[in-house]
C-alpha cells in the first residue's frame, strides 16, 4: 500500500472514530442566582433559558415553597425556588448537577414530568428531568439537596 493509500485510510479512520465519540452539549455558564425563599423574592431569582447557573440554597426549613414539594423534605437538606420564564410551548428539559427533587409550577398548580434521565457522563449533570411547559412564568422548586448549590440548565428539547 502506498503511503497516500495510508495515509486517506488513516485520515478516515480518525474520522470515523470522531464521529463515533459522543458529543456534549456546551452549557454556557458563569451566571450565579441566589434561589427565593419565598414567592415575593422569585424575580431576581430567574433563570435564563440554555444558561447553566450555580443556584444557591438555603436550608429547607427557611423555604415557604409556592407548594409543599412532592417527595418529604429532610431537615437537613437544602431548597429553594427559581423561575424561568418560557416564550414558546415545547418539551423543556431541567438539568441538575445533583440528585435534587424538582417540582415545576403554573400559576401554583404543578406541572407533570413526562421523562427522567441521566445526565450525559461528561455533561456534569447527574439529573435531567423533561416537563411540557406552555409561554410564561414557570417556578422551579428545589428541595432535597445535599449541598447549599447546584447547577441548574432549562434548556428546549
Amino acid at each position: 500500500m502506498s503511503k497516500l493509500a495510508v495515509s486517506v485510510c488513516f485520515s478516515l479512520l480518525m474520522m470515523g472514530a470522531a464521529a463515533a465519540q459522543p458529543t456534549c452539549p456546551a452549557a454556557a455558564s458563569g451566571a450565579s442566582v441566589t434561589s427565593a425563599t419565598a414567592s415575593p423574592e422569585l424575580e431576581p431569582a430567574r433563570l435564563m433559558q440554555e444558561q447553566a447557573a450555580t443556584v444557591t440554597l438555603h436550608p429547607v426549613g427557611e423555604v415557604r415553597f409556592v407548594r409543599t414539594p412532592e417527595r418529604r423534605l429532610d431537615a437537613s437538606s437544602y431548597g429553594g425556588m427559581v423561575a424561568v420564564d418560557v416564550r414558546e410551548a415545547g418539551t423543556y428539559q431541567v438539568s441538575l448537577s445533583a440528585g435534587a427533587w424538582i417540582d415545576v409550577l403554573k400559576d401554583g398548580a404543578e406541572v407533570a414530568s413526562t421523562a427522567h434521565e441521566h445526565g450525559a457522563g461528561c455533561s456534569g449533570f447527574a439529573k435531567t428531568v423533561s416537563f411540557p411547559l406552555q409561554p410564561g412564568r414557570h417556578v422551579i422548586q428545589l428541595s432535597g439537596n445535599k449541598e447549599d448549590t447546584i447547577t441548574v440548565m432549562v434548556a428546549r428539547k
